[in-house]
Order: structure tokens, then sequence, then C-alpha cells
């Protein structure tokens, strides 16, 4: 595998008007859930004409999907960020997986904005698309960490799958813990996860 240096995720620059769409997106998913997937309520939010959507993004699965693409990106930056503090793999695995479970990820709102793009994705091509490249982002940066991690210590099965088994439970976790917060805690998250870290490198 050749050896990526990823320090941040491909985020794109958006314009003011655009941030705003972007936004009012967001919101209207987290509070309303898929009933606040509308041209109108978004634009009442954002407090913009119809449309401006059109004229910024072309149509309303282009915004959502620069919607989910830049939501995924912030949240992973700020894991991907504070995991390079350290130059030890397995110890920037346990930074990572932290922060994926930090307090600004682990909110009933925000998650329940990610099941809703989730439901997306069969429907919409443009959404699939930004699940496909947020989730290669995320992947690749693990898949990183765990190659790294197989020079000292063996890996099971392969890099490349230990970094699909640990997304596929950060996913999961997510969305058990967006249906039904109660049954277990962030630290609990923390917890599972890291313990199937070390039985893969074990």
């Amino acid at each position: 595998m050749t050896t990526l240096n990823i320090k941040t995720t491909p985020r794109q620059c958006y314009s003011k008007s655009q941030t705003k769409l972007m936004q009012a997106t967001l919101d209207s998913l987290m509070d309303e859930g898929v009933d606040g997937c509308s041209v109108r309520k978004i634009c009442e939010r954002a407090n913009m004409a119809v449309g401006l959507i059109n004229y910024h993004f072309g149509t309303l699965n282009n915004l959502l999907a620069a919607a989910y693409l830049d939501l995924a990106f912030s949240l992973m930056d700020k894991a991907i960020v504070e995991s390079h503090s350290t130059k030890l793999p397995r110890q920037r695995l346990s930074i990572f997986i932290q922060e994926t479970f930090s307090d600004s990820v682990m909110q009933q709102k925000t998650l329940r904005a990610w099941v809703v793009f989730w439901g997306m994705i069969d429907r919409a091509p443009q959404i699939k698309e930004a699940h496909d490249s947020s989730n290669q982002a995320f992947r690749v940066f693990l898949e990183q960490s765990f190659s790294e991690l197989d020079q000292t210590q063996s890996v099971k099965p392969t890099p490349r799958l230990a970094a699909i088994g640990l997304t596929a439970i950060i996913d999961g976790l997510w969305l058990e813990w967006c249906l039904s917060s109660e049954v277990f805690s962030a630290d609990e998250a923390v917890k599972l996860c890291e313990q199937w870290v070390d039985a893969a490198c074990g």
C-alpha cells in the first residue's frame, strides 16, 4: 500500500450564501428529520429566495450532498488533526476513536442528520457519491495507521480490512446511540472500539 499522509480532509470552499444554505439544510434535518428536506423549508430557515438553491447548487440533491460532505469532513477534521499530535500509530488510533465519540459528535441532532442522509443514499446518486467520498477519506486514514502498526505487530486480517471493520463499528455505534442513547455511553463506545483494535492487533 502506498503511504498517504492524511492530515486533513479534502473540504471545499463555499461562498457565504452557499454556507448559509448548507447550514439551513443541516438545521432542517436535525430538527425535523426527512420532513425538513424541502426547498421551501430550507430557504425559509436561510431567509433566502427559493431560486438561490438552483443558482448555487443546481438541485436540492446537490445541496444535500454538499451539506452531508461538509458535515462529515468537519467532524472528521478534528479527529484527524488531534490524532496527528503523536507519531505512534496505536496512540493515534486511540485519539481518533476518542474524538469520534467526543461531545461535539455525540449530539442527538447531529447523528439524526446522519441517519437521514444514510436513508437517502439509495435514492440520490449525489448523496451516495458524497457518502463514498467521506467514507473513503475515513478509511484511508485508518488504513494508513493500521499499516504503520502492522510494521511492528501483526494486524489481522489486513490493514485494509481492519480499517473497514473499525469504520463499520463506529458507524454502527453512532446509529445505535442515535436511536437509543440510553443503551450505552460515549465512554463505553470508546472502550468497545479500543478492545476491537487490540484484538485486531493482538
